[in-house]
């Protein structure tokens, strides 16, 4: 085998160009061979193609007439099957250029490489992102705020496990679960399994439906809050992540409650968790891609490296 500087790409080109038209040659002689000595056979089973992918239709034309009037066991007429293909074959080169003329046009607008020219005056975020927009899922109300900025306030939302002596205990944070809002709920739940797998593997992929919907939902709706239903649903698997004791390791989980606390930020504290997950290999950040249209300040905090 030769590398490509030894032998260069035009140096074979042109016999296997010459090749390949001696091969298609070949071939039309043996096919025309085959039409000449096989013509009663084959041309009831061309006769039969023709009729079916134009729904009887052919029929009705002149070469159409003569092939379905041809008796059984006769021959038909060398280029018959010749001429009676130029209509299809000029119906298909049509089709052909059609598609291919949608396929360029797309390909010159929506493309990745054509979203990422460089435009003629400048390059910046802002023409980066006015390219990108079009796939970009509605993230920002109507009148140009962020969705999680101002749901509720979250990215300034207080840390209230600040205020719980243990959190190990159900019933204390159930008493400040109320303060936290959905999205906060449903990703600290998340980063806690993460940090310290839970024993009912079910309770992730519970976890992960109702943030799917809600963010959804949100979304939709311009930033609104999602059913109450998937919201307490949230606090309570958010509670059941921090105190739950059952198959984790007590002095793992004292350490999470206190990297919880030490913030006085709740985003804050669950960007500390994630990155003491990511330290060990334990964070998927695919299930935290619901998080990103809803606020993005905290998916970035949380998956960022």
């Amino acid at each position: 085998m030769s590398t490509l500087f030894e032998k260069p790409p035009e140096d074979t080109a042109v016999p296997r160009i010459i090749g390949g038209g001696v091969i298609a040659f070949a071939t039309m002689a043996v096919l025309s061979l085959m039409w000449w000595t096989l013509s009663p056979f084959l041309g009831r089973v061309y006769t039969g193609v023709r009729l079916a992918e134009s729904l009887i239709l052919w029929k009705f034309t002149g070469w159409g007439s003569y092939f379905t009037s041809v008796p059984a066991g006769q021959p038909f007429v060398f280029l018959s099957i010749y001429k009676s293909s130029v209509g299809f074959g000029l119906v298909a080169t049509a089709l052909t250029v059609l598609i291919g003329f949608f396929a360029w046009r797309k390909r010159s607008r929506e493309h990745i490489e054509v979203v990422n020219t460089a435009p003629s005056k400048k390059y910046g975020m802002a023409e980066i992102g006015g390219g990108a927009k079009r796939w970009a899922r509605p993230s920002k109300e109507a009148e140009g705020e962020e969705v999680g900025a101002g749901a509720g306030g979250v990215a300034s939302t207080a840390n209230p496990f600040t205020q719980v002596r243990d959190l190990r205990d159900l019933r204390a944070l159930e008493t400040v679960a109320d303060r936290v809002p959905w999205q906060l709920s449903g990703a600290l739940a998340l980063v806690m399994d993460s940090c310290a797998p839970l024993a009912d593997e079910k309770a992730r992929q519970a976890v992960l439906a109702a943030v799917s919907k809600a963010s959804a939902h949100t979304v939709a709706n311009k930033g609104a809050e999602p059913p109450a239903a998937i919201v307490t649903a949230l606090r309570s698997h958010m509670v059941l992540a921090i105190a739950d004791m059952r198959s984790r390791d007590a002095k793992s989980l004292d350490r999470l409650h206190k990297m919880i606390i030490k913030s006085g930020h709740l985003p804050t504290a669950i960007g500390e968790l994630a990155k003491d997950a990511q330290a060990g290999d334990k964070l998927r950040f695919p299930d935290y891609a619901w998080l990103r249209p809803v606020d993005t300040t905290l998916h970035t905090a949380i998956c960022s490296f």
